[in-house]
């Protein structure tokens, strides 16, 4: 649609008229004109060959400056390839000489969409649709920005729909297995895919990224070597013509699709609730239409529409619908709904099953239908299920009621009970369904499996037990015991990986952790993964996720990501969903530069905090992820000397409140109080917290109480390294809030490490009693980004600090907002509204947060031994502020649009060259990976 838009533009231009100026030289490339590099250029971007467009592109400017086309077409390959300024100048040069561009007109809202300018991007995107209708780049843009909701859709012409002869499935299920229809017959497939969560920084999941970022991530994940992209929920026409135009370049080796259908879960559990119901069926009836490029979609807040033109129908090789169904809600409906217990229709049939297996059998049933009567097409159905539902019962995992009456049973009073999910209280199974003569593309299983939850995977001693070919796993014993209790049908593990987040959520025994990987670690264990989903005999998997996506929310961070709704604007390190991609989404770095010396220049351009007269100083910065501080050691005999000691103390609420003392009560009282304090010796870098600051408080439970067996959890502490976990402990102690959370002055010197508590205490089925398991958050990495936190270059005498924003209790340093709570004896309701606003809500109730306008940063260092110097003699601490000085302050500008930047992962080699390894041609017996092993 764009390229037809342009050359119309072009010929009214009269470009195709194109003459030299006069004197002008041509040269040899230029003796046909402008116009036929241009036409040259657009056949090399029709094919992916983007540098290649660019180059002919640049040669039609060559021959004539004022070329129109050829900026335009410069300005396209140069957003491609993210070089937006040279983009944005090509796209004003169009623009001054033709206003009415509609491609210059597209090009520059694109531009303003990544910028931020929300505004700017829908009024340029409007004037081309004015000007042009059917430009479905501009009314993406439109859908995105709010600006064309309610507004009628152009009528797009279509061919009539002709319906073929026969049933079509270009895919099916065959046994354990799947097969796709090749030009000498079905052929098998096994799935190596990849997830696509499309929400850039800064961006809600509803707000899609243009077509030429689509363009490219499909051409990456095809030379990734992945054969399938999963989606969950309609993408903009722009993504399924991007879709279209790859696979019709590549029609030997296409990238498949397994598309979802999203919903939210039903109002009081109930599936058939009359309009939810029908909102979910239409969605797939939406789906379909889209697929076969049949589909004209309102725009409607928070959801992509528009025209769908593109057919991918022949590429589509399966649907998984729904989402991942929460077990509160599914035995809802079992107990609402007990009558349900079979299901036979026309393509599905379930003899005995629970309620949710009959209604979601229903709701399959309903796509299966729509696309078999609609374009007498199918293809393979499944729906969405994970670990908390499979059909398996699991001895140590407990409902909350079984574990409240095992506790109290034991003699122990309960006063409140375990924030859990019944993981095991109910059971959907696939297994259960079967296929019907009228649906050869079949019925398979889809699982969200991880190796580190539910605790059942880590403690069930089968599992424990369990070896792969490639080593010990826990979670090779789940994917057998997964794939026994599906016989003779397709099992695909959905999502699957680890993140790299600096926070871990859950620990794994085989180190497989919900978070705390390297980058190299995370790469090595997608690949071991990948390895043991095939060996376990299932029909495929697919890696989550293509992206980092900040604005995802995890069970230990959730309550403290306050205000919630703009998690997406900062990146949380400690914030494990958030950090799984391929693809790495960074913060734009302050201060530039790829490493400590290459930042060099941009800190000395930054104001010290504190200085002295022979060189040592101390200076701040701030971005989207993490507090950053540099001190630059002392002259001695013209060389910088690196403390043997730092300590960094942080007054991030009150001045008046806080400790007024440094750990352990050392050193002279200080002007302001402190929430926290980093100390780095020859031991690493450790934060300590004063208690009141404290996010949690570990309480002991139990300690009178004898259960049948009492366990620690067989969870080895790693060896001392630089990465997380640090200093693991098993404990009889719950994880609970620690409220107020609101710093009160002292002066005891006596911190807080911040520990917490990632695998609760729990019990088995059996009473017996399984310890929680920790570790300490405030240990931080040493090395460079993006796994260290802290670093010393003894050649420049530098220590530079990096510190994730919510270990120093921010809640969203966009807008310089921290953790608490309201003054003694205070309540919100007292308040009254203006006031009461100043403490927001967190997720699960109310913590309380203020915003400040800096933090004051104190710090106290010791030379070493054999120094002397003005700022102190030797092996004497040197303390900032001095004596009667005040404590620096420092601040940051807020945002509303972040800065990032995308980086590819160790993962996405590591997948790339197993992929190649894999035998996907060969199914007899479960996929070979050849040359295999741990790698």
């Amino acid at each position: 649609m764009m390229r037809r838009s342009l050359f119309l533009v072009l010929l009214a231009a009269g470009v195709a008229e194109w003459r030299p100026l006069a004197g002008q030289t041509l040269a040899p490339a230029c003796e046909e004109g402008a116009s036929g590099l241009i036409e040259a250029g657009w056949r090399q971007y029709r094919l992916g060959r983007i540098s290649d467009a660019d180059r002919e592109f640049s040669q039609a400017l060559e021959c004539d400056e004022r070329s129109v086309g050829a900026h335009v077409g410069v300005g396209y390959a140069a957003l491609r390839q993210g070089q937006d300024v040279r983009a944005s100048r090509h796209f004003e040069a169009a623009l001054a000489a033709q206003p009415d561009n509609v491609d210059a007109l597209v090009g520059s809202a694109l531009l303003a969409w990544r910028e931020g300018s929300v505004g700017r991007a829908g009024g340029l995107a409007e004037r081309a649709v004015a000007l042009a209708p059917d430009n479905q780049e501009a009314l993406d843009l439109l859908s995105r920005v709010g600006a064309g909701v309610d507004k009628p859709l152009p009528q797009i012409e279509r061919p009539p729909l002709v319906l073929p002869d026969t049933l079509v499935y270009p895919s099916r299920t065959n046994g354990d297995r799947f097969e796709v229809r090749g030009p000498n017959g079905w052929e098998p497939f096994y799935m190596m895919g990849v997830n696509l969560g499309a929400a850039l920084p800064g961006k809600h999941p509803s707000q899609f990224p243009d077509s030429a970022t689509y363009v490219q991530w499909i051409d990456q994940m095809h030379q990734m070597g992945a054969n399938v992209v999963r989606t969950y929920t309609i993408h903009p026409p722009t993504f399924y013509q991007a879709l279209y135009e790859h696979n019709s370049r590549h029609p030997d080796n296409p990238l498949w699709v397994v598309h979802g259908v999203w919903t939210d879960l039903p109002p009081h559990g109930d599936y058939e609730d009359a309009a939810w119901e029908a909102k979910f069926f239409t969605e797939m009836r939406r789906v379909v239409d889209l697929l076969h490029g049949r589909a004209d979609i309102p725009i409607r807040p928070g959801h992509a529409g528009g025209a769908y033109t593109a057919d991918v129908s022949s590429w589509v090789q399966s649907f998984i619908i729904g989402r991942e169904w929460e077990p509160y809600s599914v035995l809802e409906f079992n107990e609402l709904r007990p009558e349900l217990s079979s299901w036979h229709g026309r393509f599905l049939t379930l003899d005995h099953g629970t309620p949710i297996e009959v209604w979601l059998a229903k709701a399959t049933e309903e796509i299966i239908a729509y696309e078999t009567d609609t374009y007498r097409a199918q293809r393979p159905v499944a729906y969405t299920n994970w670990p908390t539902l499979d059909p398996m019962h699991h001895p140590t995992e407990t409902t909350v009621k079984e574990e409240v009456a095992i506790r109290e049973g034991l003699g122990e009073t309960v006063g409140k009970e375990p924030l859990e999910y019944d993981n095991d209280g109910t059971n959907l199974s696939a297994a259960n369904v079967r296929a019907t003569g009228a649906f050869p593309a079949g019925h398979f299983a889809s699982y969200h499996a991880y190796p580190y939850y539910p605790d059942f995977m880590i403690l069930d001693a089968e599992y424990g037990a369990a070896e792969s070919p490639f080593g010990p796993s826990n979670y090779y014993g789940y994917l057998t015991d997964l794939k026994a209790h599906h016989p003779n049908m397709p099992v695909v593990i959905a999502e699957y990986g680890v993140p790299t987040s600096f926070g871990i959520a859950h620990l794994q025994p085989q180190g497989w952790h919900h978070g705390g990987h390297s980058e190299q670690a995370m790469a090595d264990i997608g690949v071991r993964m990948t390895e043991e989903i095939a060996a376990a005999g299932l029909a495929g998997g697919i890696l989550f996720a293509w992206i980092d996506e900040w604005f995802k929310k995890n069970w230990i961070t959730i309550e403290f990501e306050i205000p919630l709704e703009r998690n997406r604007l900062w990146l949380n390190r400690l914030d494990a969903e958030q950090q799984y991609g391929v693809f790495a989404m960074e913060p734009g770095s302050s201060p530039e530069g790829a490493d400590l010396r290459a930042r060099a220049a941009d800190w000395d351009d930054r104001p010290a905090l504190y200085e002295t007269s022979d060189g040592a100083s101390l200076r701040a910065a701030a971005d989207e992820g993490y507090l950053w501080l540099r001190f630059e050691g002392p002259l001695r005999d013209g060389v910088r000397v690196i403390p043997s000691e730092l300590m960094l103390g942080f007054d991030t609420v009150d001045p008046e409140a806080g400790d007024h003392r440094w750990p352990g009560a050392v050193g002279d009282p200080l002007p302001v109080g402190l929430e926290f304090a980093l100390k780095i010796d020859q031991e690493g870098a450790r934060l300590l917290v004063d208690s009141a600051s404290n996010p949690f408080l570990l309480q002991p439970v139990r300690e009178q109480f004898s259960a049948t067996e009492s366990i620690a959890p067989r969870i080895e502490p790693a060896p001392r390294s630089d990465l997380p976990p640090q200093d693991i402990f098993f404990a009889r102690s719950e994880q609970r809030f620690h409220r107020p959370y609101r710093s009160v002055r002292n002066s005891d010197g006596r911190y807080d490490s911040l520990r917490v508590i990632t695998n609760r205490p729990r019990f088995g089925r059996d009473a017996t009693e399984y310890w929680g398991i920790g570790y300490d958050r405030g240990v931080l990495p040493h090395g460079p980004l993006p796994e260290g936190f802290w670093e010393i270059d003894r050649d420049l005498g530098v220590i530079e600090v990096r510190i994730p924003w919510m270990l120093l209790n921010f809640t969203d340093p966009s807008e310089r907002r921290v953790l608490q709570g309201l003054p003694d004896g205070v309540d919100k309701a007292s308040i009254g509204a203006e006031a009461s606003a100043t403490w927001d809500e967190s997720a699960m109730g109310f913590l309380g947060t203020v915003t400040v306008p800096d933090i004051g940063i104190a710090a106290r260092w010791r030379i070493p031994a054999g120094t002397s110097g003005e700022a102190g003699a030797d092996g004497e601490y040197v303390a900032w502020p001095r004596d009667g000085n005040v404590v620096s302050r420092f601040s940051w500008d807020k945002w509303e649009e972040p800065r990032w930047r995308v980086r590819e992962r160790p993962l996405f080699g590591a997948m790339r060259d197993l992929f190649e390894r894999m035998d996907p041609a060969v199914f007899e017996s479960p996929p070979s990976v050849h040359s295999g092993g741990r790698r």
